[in-house]
């Protein structure tokens, strides 16, 4: 068995997931090499035993591709740690990443993916699920479905679509573990929450209840608006527009990467719902 890592680099540091991650890989007494968009990636991963790539976006900046946003990434990632001798890599892609999918989104996923792959070096990745994180810090997924001020809480299409809302505590044990653990682990493996619910379930979860105004937005209506809308993809909102789970052992998983996968109540109990 080969020694635990001490030094671990995290690409996309600053993103919802990085800055949980850096904090609890913190907590337990590793070095934490965070790296943003202008540091010097080469010099910060030569430095670590492994690097946890999370750097890429579904919503690229105005005039980036996907491949911009999320290949080139991988690619550069996958140079550094092969030629400064990092241990392994842990990546974090999307439930359905193929190059063949339909999806520009998921087609760069799975580009970045193979990058990774091809270093050489032990790679595990996670196909993650829509991730949200708690009343105090609900990130990008919850954050948009969140009431304001008793207004209605738009939803696109019919709001029957099916989803496995991630905990993001439980995306960063199951990171953690893999960049840490004894034994470097190389496979691909699906992250989903514990429990498949609607859309609108998540959001009357989110709310505190039955309660809340839901506006349906047609799926036609919603893609017009992917197009118009700055702050949309097309890719995006495709994802939004359909079932989104896994088939996954979510409890085998969960079992294998040591942690216990949290139900959306426990994360947004009544008592706390906005």
């Amino acid at each position: 068995m080969s020694p635990a890592p001490q030094a671990v680099a995290v690409t996309g540091a600053s993103g919802q997931v990085g800055t949980l991650l850096c904090e609890r890989l913190g907590e337990r007494g590793v070095r934490v090499i965070p790296l943003g968009r202008g540091d010097d990636w080469r010099a910060g991963i030569a430095g670590a035993d492994a690097v946890v790539h999370l750097a890429g976006t579904l919503q690229p900046r105005r005039g980036e591709s996907y491949e911009a946003a999320n290949v080139a990434p991988a690619q550069e990632v996958a140079r550094a740690a092969r030629a400064g001798g990092c241990g392994r890599i842990v990546f974090l892609s999307y439930v359905g990443a193929s190059l063949r999918s339909r999806n520009a989104y998921l087609r760069a996923k799975a580009t970045a993916e193979h990058k990774l792959q091809g270093s050489g070096l032990p790679t595990t990745i996670f196909r993650c699920l829509h991730i949200y994180g708690p009343p105090e810090r609900p990130g990008p997924t919850a954050g948009p479905f969140l009431a304001e001020d008793s207004k209605a809480v738009t939803v696109p299409g019919t709001g029957r679509q099916r989803i496995q809302p991630l905990y993001i505590g439980d995306v960063v044990a199951a990171v953690a573990a893999a960049a840490t653990g004894e034994q470097a682990t190389s496979g691909t493996f699906e992250l989903g929450g514990p429990e498949e619910i609607s859309m609108d379930e998540f959001v009357r979860a989110l709310n505190g209840g039955a309660e809340v105004k839901i506006r349906h937005l047609p799926a036609p209506v919603a893609r017009l608006a992917a197009r118009l809308s700055p702050s949309l993809t097309p890719a995006l909102m495709e994802l939004l527009l359909t079932d989104n789970v896994t088939t996954a052992p979510v409890a085998e998983i969960a079992e294998r990467f040591d942690f216990t996968p949290h139900r959306l109540a426990e994360v947004w109990p009544p008592a706390r719902a906005r």
